[in-house]
């Protein structure tokens, strides 16, 4: 706690001096005998509190004031003051002046104005450290901030150390365990932090920092095991298991960020084995399994059922996995890449429907983003059957296609329209009919028509079943001669009486 007390009075000065000392003999003491002294003192120390007098020479009282308020310094400030005049208490209220006293400074009224700034401060101070702490914790490139952070808790690199817990449970469970961790670490870390996970609400993160031998796995693992009983015990609920993974060990309070992280997977790794233990991030790559090999045949197998369109089968594979997974200890690398993997699979098939369906890529997701195993492949199972579904529009706009290619070849000679097809027949919109019909087929409805009809009156003409133009082109539904002639040149780029010549 550091106060400046500012007047240009001496013997006024020092009273003030000499109360604040009392108050608490520990504070760190600052003294002024103008404004102009004390504005150079709160550059130098930013103290806590100021008490100023409000006439001096240089810069009065009141323009103090005015500087710790347009410069958002959070020095607190009392106005003392020989003068009741209601003007300076209107000027204090303006810039935010914590209290005015008149002079002389009586400690009946001092103190209780001294308890109420201090708790204040106290209160900034825990909340500013807690702002280190969690921007430590969660953001990336904090090397700056990890540094400012072991200045503010005046952690030892050599002597301290430092490790991350976390536990994954209910969110509504977070105030239940954080109130049974205080307790138990308040008397045994040099500091002790307990933040809930900004993306994952059901994540909670506790810092530790402290001695080496209260840092050990086993410490940290019994620590982990009587929260999980008390949190049985006092909670009515039908589960209440927090699972938990911790980091390596650290020295003094660099590394926070990836101490964070290998903590936040090692609680991963807990949930998806189910393992009631806490786990050791350093664990993960000794004592579990990565299997390519495995990975890269179940993806094949899995995109073959989706292709299928066995649904069921692709269903169960999901379903089978977490089995699969405990049974072979695999790891939570190989989890996520098999998450990530069934998710691209899904999206290599909608890229490849697309032109015939409608549909949404899907979204990469972490394993994070889920409460339990059972609620991802339940996610898993949603998008696998929206699949199938999309695999089966595309499977009956193909036969639609077809089906229209077929009234094509029967009735070429006829007046045929796509949007008589779709209105009496088929019941759709025309142009949505004609926009699908270009997809599967490359090209429009008319242009394929008139193939057909080319094709069926150059048989003709080549097997002598037509013996004129004319007859040619009636048979393949034209009733005007010349159009017909102009069409099969553009087409086959020789006119139909030339067949007629060689024949």
């Amino acid at each position: 706690m550091k106060i400046l007390i500012a007047d240009d009075e001496y013997f006024a000065r020092k009273a003030v001096m000499q109360m604040a000392a009392d108050w608490n003999p520990e504070a760190e003491l600052l003294e002024a005998e103008d404004g102009t002294e004390a504005l150079e003192l709160i550059k130098r120390h930013n103290p806590n509190i100021i008490l100023t007098d409000i006439r001096m020479p240089g810069m009065d009282g009141m323009e103090l004031s005015k500087y710790v308020y347009d410069n958002q310094i959070s020095s607190a400030v009392i106005i003392i003051s020989g003068f009741d005049d209601f003007h300076y208490a209107q000027e204090a209220i303006r810039y935010r002046v914590d209290n005015y006293l008149l002079k002389p400074v009586d400690r009946s009224e001092l103190y209780p104005q001294l308890d109420k700034l201090n708790e204040k401060c106290i209160a900034a101070e825990k909340q500013q450290l807690n702002g280190l702490i969690e921007a430590a914790l969660f953001e990336e490139n904090n090397t700056g901030i990890a540094a400012k952070l072991s200045a503010s808790l005046n952690i030892d690199e050599h002597n301290d150390c430092s490790r991350t817990i976390v536990l994954w449970l209910e969110p509504k469970l977070h105030a239940a365990a954080a109130g049974e961790l205080r307790s138990l670490l308040s008397q045994r870390f040099k500091y002790a932090a307990l933040l809930s996970d900004r993306q994952h609400p059901h994540l909670l993160a506790i810092w530790l920092c402290g001695q080496e031998i209260d840092l050990q796995y086993d410490s940290i693992r019994v620590l982990c095991d009587t929260v999980n009983k008390q949190l049985e015990q006092n909670c009515e609920m039908t589960v209440s298991i927090a699972y938990s993974g911790t980091s390596s060990l650290q020295k003094g309070g660099q590394n926070i960020h990836e101490s964070y992280k290998a903590a936040k997977l090692a609680s991963l790794q807990a949930v998806l084995s189910g393992s009631k233990k806490t786990i050791n991030s350093s664990s993960i790559l000794s004592d579990y399994l990565y299997d390519a090999a495995f990975l890269t045949d179940w993806a094949q197998t899995f995109q073959r059922k989706l292709t299928n369109l066995q649904e069921d089968e692709a269903v169960a594979m999901l379903y089978a996995w977490p089995a699969q997974s405990t049974e072979k200890q695999f790891s939570a690398y190989m989890q996520q890449d098999w998450f990530a993997k069934a998710v691209h699979i899904m999206n290599t098939i909608i890229g490849h429907t697309n032109q015939e369906v409608e549909a949404s890529f899907i979204e990469q997701h972490s394993l994070f983003d889920y409460f339990t195993a059972e609620a991802h492949i339940r996610q898993l199972e949603t998008w696998t059957k929206g699949i199938c579904g999309l695999l089966k529009k595309k499977e009956a706009k193909t036969e639609l296609i077809e089906n229209i290619k077929t009234d094509v070849e029967l009735h070429y000679a006829s007046r045929i329209t796509l949007e008589e097809l779709a209105k009496n027949k088929y019941f759709v919109d025309p142009s949505y009919l004609s926009r699908q019909f270009k997809r599967k087929s490359g090209v429009s409805f008319t242009s394929y028509l008139l193939s057909v009809r080319m094709e069926k009156a150059k048989k003709l003409l080549e097997n002598g079943e037509a013996r004129s133009i004319s007859e040619a082109a009636e048979r393949v539904g034209f009733n005007d001669d010349s159009y017909f002639i102009q069409m099969y040149k553009k087409y086959f780029g020789d006119t139909p009486g030339k067949m007629i010549q060689v024949k």
